[in-house]
């Protein structure tokens, strides 16, 4: 969900320009006049652009809600000690909205009201740097990228985290300034997406699928 995002979105790309592709090649049936052929390329296109605008919709929520309902559920076993989390340094990516869902704090033994948000947060762990997500408080206020935070790992969910906010302020200034920030590989939106010439390439594909697929038909109608 956060550190390989590389087959959904390549898929999702393909699937986008595909229906582009079949809507341009349409043009193709107009040049040799055959408008009832040029049409039918046309709607299929537009039939297959507006089915992967509600898939991908529909498919970003479900796996949203999953993820989240995965992120109640390791950090539950976390505050309670179910499972010892992993002390660990973190950096924050991004925020994303979670009013729905509880939030979590190392120094609490149970569930906090909402609203929350999920905090994204590259941590240097161990076997290398990750990004985890952490459902915070709204009020907690860290909205700034990089703010430096301490974090407990769920030790089987690679992905799910707990702020610790048992630390000093010196010990958060500490983790700003580790060296490792500046040593270590760490994930960035371009690595997650398994990088940006792979994902052009997607791109391109879908839509010489789709101007391709017009072509034959064209050839065939002739």
């Amino acid at each position: 969900m956060l550190n390989d995002l590389s087959r959904q979105t390549r898929t999702m790309l393909f699937f986008q320009m595909l229906g582009s592709g079949l809507m341009f090649g349409a043009l193709f049936a107009i040049l040799d006049e055959h408008l009832r052929l040029a049409l039918a390329l046309a709607v299929t296109g537009l039939v297959v652009t507006l089915g992967w605008a509600i898939g991908v919709t529909v498919w970003n929520r479900r796996v949203d809600r999953a993820f989240k309902t995965m992120l109640v559920r390791a950090a539950e076993e976390v505050v309670t000690g179910k499972v010892a989390g992993i002390p660990a340094v973190g950096r924050v990516h991004r925020r994303r909205i979670a009013r729905r869902e509880p939030a979590f704090l190392a120094d609490t033994s149970s569930a906090l009201p909402g609203p929350s948000v999920v905090l994204v947060v590259t941590a240097l762990a161990e076997g290398g740097a990750r990004r985890v997500g952490a459902l915070v408080p709204a009020l907690v206020g860290l909205e700034a990228r990089k703010a430096p935070v301490a974090l407990l790992l769920h030790p089987h969910e690679r992905e799910a985290a707990v702020l610790d906010n048992r630390v000093t302020l010196e010990q958060v200034a500490a983790i700003g300034d580790d060296p490792r920030w500046d040593t270590e590989w760490l994930p960035t939106d371009r690595t997650v997406v398994g990088g940006y010439l792979p994902v052009v390439g997607f791109a391109v594909l879908g839509l010489v699928v789709g101007v391709g697929l017009d072509l034959a038909l064209v050839r065939l109608a002739t």
